[in-house]
């Protein structure tokens, strides 16, 4: 990973919108990450279904997010597009398509609200629920 930290977690879209509303538990998972000098990789695409599920109302959030010291935007790679075909068609949505892409290749977990989005990647595993 970038600049000495490894990944620990992928936000998703759900994920990021709860940070964006106050989520203690998105804000303390961030913490800790941070506190062990890991990384929390936010896939592109969430960013901005997050960003369009919200209307930008919290914006200044949202910087905050991406600003944050454990925190690493990421895009997908253009040669894994037929990868990122068959995820959608899992997941059903490309922003968790994504994220499941970055998750297995990392080998870490995705961030969610909704682990029914990943119930056909891995056999859901590679979830960790937000819990509020």
């Amino acid at each position: 990973m970038t600049q000495g930290r490894d990944a620990k977690l992928v936000l998703d879209t759900s994920a990021i919108t709860a940070w964006l509303r106050g989520s203690v538990a998105v804000g303390e998972t961030l913490a800790e990450v941070n506190d062990e000098g890991g990384a929390v990789i936010i896939p592109l695409w969430c960013l901005v279904e997050a960003g369009h599920d919200t209307a930008m109302i919290e914006r200044e959030r949202l910087d905050l997010l991406i600003a944050h010291p454990a925190t690493l935007l990421i895009t997908d790679d253009a040669d894994d597009w037929d990868a990122l075909v068959a995820l959608r068609s899992l997941t059903g949505r490309p922003d968790c398509a994504s994220a499941a892409m970055l998750a297995l290749d990392l080998g870490v977990d995705v961030m969610t609200a909704d682990a029914r989005w990943y119930k056909g990647v891995a056999d859901g595993r590679i979830v960790l629920q937000i819990e509020e």
